[in-house]
């Protein structure tokens, strides 16, 4: 009976994990959709979320792989893909900003 419990606790937890990991990715792609398309002013965030991934995602991406160490399931999976994604956006961006535009 204790081993189904600690399972169960364990499984909560890495699902909790996942999830805050997951939640990152999708707010801060939502602000840099809103970045790119302007649908809600926000000037005072300026450039701010495309250059937050640098920072936030390897901070983000921990939980991710925690839960999953702890828990094989796919939302641990998907929310490290999507912040590793997340992560290469801001450096795409600048690349391609600087080859359109030039340096």
């Amino acid at each position: 009976m204790d081993a189904t419990v600690k399972t169960t606790k364990s499984g909560i937890i890495g699902g909790v994990l996942g999830g805050i990991s997951l939640l990152y990715v999708i707010i801060n792609t939502l602000l840099i959709l809103n970045f790119f398309t302007g649908l809600i002013a926000a000037e005072k965030l300026q450039g701010l979320p495309i250059i937050a991934p640098i920072f936030l995602v390897p901070l983000m991406i921990v939980p991710a792989i925690i839960g999953f160490f702890i828990k094989k399931d796919k939302l641990c999976l998907w929310a490290i893909i999507l912040n590793i994604i997340l992560f290469l956006v801001p450096i795409g961006y600048h690349v391609i900003g600087t080859l359109v535009f030039g340096p």
